[in-house]
């Protein structure tokens, strides 16, 4: 259980800062260097009827693309995540160098 809840809060905060990228920085080519800040996201409207739209549109894009270089990193270091997981199942716990030298 603790698991799944670890797991929503990622999403929830990835997602978050995702939509701050978009509607406070204005880090996206597709809308623009422009800051929409609102209080909720439903107050969008006041900038047009598809900018709702486009921003979940962009959200949706940038978390698909953190989730797609995710799956690429962890994929080209299975072999010393798993020599991580075994090490942890053995002690429990290991330290920072430990830890460190899967990956020189």
């Amino acid at each position: 259980m603790i698991f799944l809840l670890g797991a929503s809060n990622d999403l929830e905060v990835a997602t978050k800062t995702a939509r701050d990228m978009i509607i406070v920085y204005g880090m996206s080519d597709k809308i623009g260097p422009i800051s929409l800040q609102v209080d909720d996201i439903r107050e969008l409207e006041f900038y047009g009827s598809q900018i709702e739209d486009e921003v979940g549109a962009e959200i949706r894009r940038l978390i698909d693309e953190a989730y797609a270089k995710a799956i690429q990193i962890l994929s080209a270091n299975r072999d010393k995540l798993d020599a991580v997981a075994n090490m942890l199942i053995q002690k429990e716990t290991i330290s920072e160098e430990e830890f460190n030298r899967f990956f020189e």
